[in-house]
C-alpha cells in the first residue's frame, strides 16, 4: 500500500490551494476529484455572467491546474484511503485527510421526493451545470427561494441567454403540478404555469459518503460568496506546519 502524508479530497479552489501549499512544504500528497478539476468554478467559467463575477478565482484555479496533478476518482473511505477509479479500487495510507469536496444546494424533503417522479425540477447548482453544458432548461422557468445575490446573478444569466423566467419569494411550502413533467407550481391559492423550477434555499456541505477529515473551503462555509471560501482556505493554510 502506497503511503502519503496527506490525501486531499476535491480539486476545486480549496483543494488545489491546499495541495500547492502542502507540496511547497515538502509533504507527499495525493489529490482526487470525482468529477473534474476546478469544481464549481469550472461550471461558472462557462457562463458569462458568472465568469465575470468569479474571474479572480477562476483565473487562480486555471493557474493551479497547470501545477497540480489531480487523479480522477471517488474517494469512498478516507482512513485508509480507498478510491473508486476507472481502473478499479485503489488503496492508500494517508496520515491526514483534507476534505475539500465543497458545498451543494439544500433540497427540501418534499421536493426531493417529487423530483424523482417529475422532470423539470432543479436546485440552483443543478440548473447552472445544465446551462454550462448548453442544454435547455425549459421554455418557462420559475425561480423560487429567498431573495439572495446569487439568485440575482442567476437571473442576469438567464436574461442574457434569453430565457423566459419569473422569480417568486416563497418558503418550502409549495406544491408542484404534473404527471411526468412539471406543468405548474402552486403557492397557496395561486398557480404559476412553468415547465422548469429552480429552487434555492441555501447550501450545505457536500459529503454524501460521510468521509472523515478536516473540512476546508466551501464544505466549511457553504456559500456562493467566494471571499468567505478564500478566507477559510487562507486561515487553514496559515496553520499548516
Amino acid at each position: 500500500m502506497v503511503s502519503v502524508d496527506y490525501v486531499v479530497i476535491g480539486a476545486g479552489y480549496a483543494g488545489l490551494n491546499c495541495a500547492k501549499r502542502l507540496i511547497e512544504k515538502g509533504f507527499e500528497i495525493i489529490i482526487f476529484d470525482m468529477r473534474c478539476v476546478g469544481g464549481e468554478l469550472e461550471v461558472f467559467s462557462k457562463l458569462s455572467v458568472f465568469a465575470e463575477k468569479y474571474q479572480k478565482y477562476i483565473e487562480e484555479v486555471e493557474e493551479l491546474k497547470k501545477e497540480i496533478n489531480v487523479d480522477l476518482g471517488t474517494v469512498i473511505k478516507s482512513k485508509p484511503v480507498i478510491v473508486n477509479s476507472k481502473n478499479g479500487l485503489k488503496r492508500f495510507d494517508a496520515r491526514r485527510a483534507i476534505l475539500c469536496s465543497g458545498a451543494t444546494d439544500n433540497v427540501p424533503v418534499k421536493l426531493n421526493v417529487l423530483r424523482k417522479k417529475l422532470s423539470g425540477i432543479y436546485t440552483l447548482d443543478q440548473s447552472l451545470r445544465i446551462l454550462s453544458e448548453n442544454k435547455k432548461l425549459g421554455e418557462k422557468i420559475l425561480i423560487v427561494g429567498k431573495r439572495d445575490p446569487i439568485l440575482e446573478l442567476a437571473e442576469k444569466q438567464l436574461e442574457e441567454m434569453e430565457y423566459e423566467f419569473e422569480f417568486l419569494e416563497a418558503s418550502e411550502d409549495i406544491e408542484v403540478v404534473g404527471k411526468d413533467k412539471l406543468e405548474a407550481v402552486k403557492v397557496g391559492d395561486k398557480e404559476y404555469r412553468c415547465d422548469a423550477l429552480i429552487y434555492f434555499n441555501g447550501r450545505e456541505p457536500f459529503n454524501p459518503l460521510k468521509l472523515k477529515g478536516t473540512p476546508v473551503g466551501n464544505i466549511a462555509v457553504c456559500s456562493y460568496d467566494y471571499s468567505k471560501v478564500e478566507e477559510n482556505v487562507r486561515n487553514f493554510l496559515a496553520k499548516l506546519q
